[in-house]
């Protein structure tokens, strides 16, 4: 590699260095402020750097935003869904276990809290809602693909049903987010929430031969 590219190459990598570290300070105060009250001077306080840093990555909250949304689904992407394989580990899975997994490790946390916020804001606003679709859609197709090859439907052969019993799930996950604004504490909602993958255990299994399948994250 010349040194032109040499240098270019790391011109790259520090600036993709810097939008994860914009994005990490998003996050961060989606989480912390919501989504109205995070101003593109609160991220550059949290972050550190320079306006003229920030809006040289990122010119808009638009912008921001949208990057924010693809750095937090990318590490729960289903690395199987585009060839159809699931990839295995070394942990045993379980409907039940799986689905508690789901809330205490992705939706209940800084990041799942941060992405209900940009998804709340989508609602009404329609630019950013136009400009983060084609990513959820594409991740909303892989999942799909990723919750065929772990898990059944009891008593049917039925995809569309599992996929159907999927969507209530991550429907009902983000849902709790909300129910904590109605008074219900930590314990209870842990209640709910394990009482949610026992009724969802009845209707749902791993499929045969996928004991030790790589997870399904929302």
């Amino acid at each position: 590699m010349t040194a032109p590219q040499t240098e270019t190459v790391g011109r790259t990598g520090q600036a993709e260095k810097a939008r994860r570290r914009i994005c990490k300070a998003v996050i961060a105060c989606l989480d912390r402020f919501g989504y109205n009250e995070t101003s593109l001077g609160r991220v550059q306080n949290e972050a550190g750097i320079s306006r003229g840093a920030l809006t040289h990555h990122f010119p808009t909250k638009e912008d921001m935003m949208v990057a924010t949304l693809r750095q937090i689904l990318e590490p729960v992407r289903f690395s199987g869904a585009r060839t159809g394989r699931a990839a295995p580990v070394s942990r045993p899975m379980s409907v039940h276990a799986e689905l508690v997994r789901l809330w205490t490790e992705t939706v209940d946390t800084v990041e799942g809290r941060a992405l209900f916020e940009i998804l709340v804001a989508a609602r009404t606003d329609s630019e950013l809602e136009s400009r983060i679709k084609p990513s959820l859609v594409e991740y909303n197709d892989e999942l799909g693909v990723g919750v065929l090859a772990f898990y059944r439907s009891r008593g049917r052969n039925d995809d569309d049903d599992v996929r159907t019993l999927w969507t209530i799930c991550r429907v009902f996950l983000r849902g709790l987010h909300v129910q904590e604004r109605f008074g219900g504490d930590r314990q209870t909602i842990g209640l709910l929430m394990e009482r949610f993958a026992d009724l969802i255990a009845g209707e749902m299994a791993p499929r045969e031969g996928n004991g030790n399948a790589q997870s399904v994250r929302d």
